[in-house]
């Protein structure tokens, strides 16, 4: 591809840019095109693979974002230090955003403190004050660290879960001084260490969300207000590199302008580890009801709605047996078979959602839709038995995909066979997944509620939808310091938002 640009000082610049089809492209390619980041196509990578003698790979966004020579600041291991292998014999490569989440406690204290006004100025100022405040009550910026510190960080939470704030997550630095680290290994864990950092750190952790609620509760006094440039929001001067950026977009085919970057992740990242758990040996054939048996079963069922609408050909969403086959009897001799419905979260596959959402989230999954599904109770005692043996697991922690990869191979008429160990392992490292179902709740609550307000605006007299958009794209664009043209088009995505999360709310009744 070629385009000229004009650099403003009166000088011409022809800008020659190859741009391959990296859905196509070799490995050799793709490694050429983005030098400084990794994947599956490198060949550290494959080095890797080799090393452990293995094919299977688990290689995530985060670790395909960051460059091969990368060291986690909290276990000052580097890349072929941190990747091991699975008991599945899959090779991780994972790393996690680690984030504190007092911000997050201190977003609720602030918004229960400072709902939504009808006064356009007020929602401006609180939205400033806000994404402000998090400066002052988060105790580490977002980091990037190895899936073991991340995994140890957990641990530590659950197993100090009654003594612990809920919101408090342990630094990067304050990790460090409890994992006890070795190439290519889980960490051991200091857990007497980690209770004396929570302690040190407890009086300071009470302070800062005492300090958000006083502030929260200035604000609604009317301090602490800042005024806002009015008007369109300074560009600032265009330079060399803006301008032959802007030619270039002009000039680029449309599939690369915003899907570059997800191409490319796509192309680097793998998921072998999805169900790739060792399968355990099917048991011997439980007993299994006779035809009068599981008719008169069938029958006294008839009053449960989730196994009338489950209907005749229903098999579970958790390890596929039948109705048939999730009958079995019970400690007490008497049969037992009963249908749950779970929610289960979806990943949002819109390019324009996902980068609209990652623009507000570190987190590499984001979460863009729910439904319900239909599992039996062997499969729903998986998520309840874990949170029984781990005190501070809670339902989100086990997604459907790990409890049919920790089913393995059902066998019908019996409760499943669980490596709990393992489950609760998984639960732990599931932390980004929990954070990105939180992030989703917090989603659908600021669409639904722009939609609403699109609606409350138009219900006074004189006021037309593209007026009342017009005001929410002002108020959204100066409380974030943003274009007025980038206000608008964020409210018009958070109000199409709202309606389509409103409908799945209906059909999902």
């Amino acid at each position: 591809m070629t385009t000229t640009a004009n650099t403003g000082y009166g000088q011409g610049i022809t800008v020659t840019i190859d741009i391959p089809d990296l859905r196509e492209a070799s490995d050799e390619t793709v490694a050429d095109f983005v030098r400084t980041r990794d994947g599956r196509w490198n060949a550290q990578t494959k080095v890797m693979l080799a090393q452990f003698k293995t094919t299977k790979l688990d290689l995530n966004s985060w670790w395909a974002s960051t460059r091969t020579g990368w060291v986690c600041p909290c276990c000052k291991r580097a890349k072929p230090q941190i990747a091991r292998l699975s008991n599945g014999s899959v090779l991780l490569c994972r790393l996690e955003f680690h984030h504190d989440h007092l911000a997050d406690r201190a977003k609720r204290i602030f918004r229960e403190i400072n709902p939504r006004s009808d006064d356009r100025e007020t929602n401006i100022q609180s939205g400033r004050v806000k994404n402000a405040l998090m400066l002052f009550v988060e105790r580490f910026e977002e980091t990037l660290i190895c899936i073991d510190c991340n995994l140890s960080e957990g641990r530590v939470k659950l197993e100090l879960a009654r003594e612990i704030d809920p919101d408090f997550t342990f630094s990067p630095s304050e990790i460090a001084s409890f994992v006890r680290v070795e190439p290519n290994r889980l960490h051991e864990v200091d857990f007497s260490q980690a209770r004396m950092v929570w302690q040190a750190a407890k009086d300071d952790v009470m302070d800062r969300l005492d300090f958000a609620a006083r502030m929260a509760q200035r604000f609604v006094k009317g301090r602490h207000r800042r005024e806002v440039a009015p008007g369109e929001r300074f560009q600032g001067y265009l330079d060399e590199r803006s301008v032959v950026f802007q030619q270039f977009l002009r000039a680029a085919p449309k599939t690369y302008r915003h899907d570059i970057g997800f191409t490319i992740e796509a192309r680097s990242t793998a998921n072998d580890s999805a169900g790739q758990s060792p399968k355990p040996k099917r048991k011997a054939l439980a007993v299994a009801p006779t035809d009068l048996e599981f008719a008169e079963f069938n029958r006294l069922q008839q009053h449960s709605k989730s196994w009338v609408a489950a209907g005749e050909g229903w098999s579970c969403a958790g390890c596929d047996r039948s109705k048939r086959d999730i009958v079995r009897k019970s400690n007490k001799e008497k049969w037992t078979g009963r249908i749950h419905k779970v929610l289960v979260y979806e990943r949002e596959d819109c390019e324009e959602s996902l980068r609209r959402r990652r623009a507000y989230t570190a987190n590499p999954i984001v979460i863009g839709s729910h439904s319900r599904v239909a599992i039996c109770q062997d499969c729903r005692n998986i998520v309840a038995e874990a949170m029984r043996r781990s005190k501070g697991l809670t339902e989100d922690s086990l997604s459907l995909d790990d409890v049919r990869s920790l089913v393995g191979v059902p066998t019908s008429n019996s409760g499943h066979e669980i490596d709990w160990d393992d489950a609760i392992a998984r639960a732990i490292g599931n932390q980004s997944l929990i954070d990105a179902i939180s992030g989703y709740r917090d989603h659908r609550q600021t669409a639904e509620e722009t939609e609403k307000e699109l609606r409350s605006l138009m219900a006074i007299p004189g006021i037309p939808r593209s007026k009342a958009r017009d005001i929410l794209g002002y108020e959204f664009a100066k409380a974030h310091d943003l274009d007025l043209e980038e206000g608008d088009a964020q409210i018009d995505w958070l109000i199409d938002e709202g309606l389509r999360l409103r409908r799945l709310d209906k059909l999902l009744l």
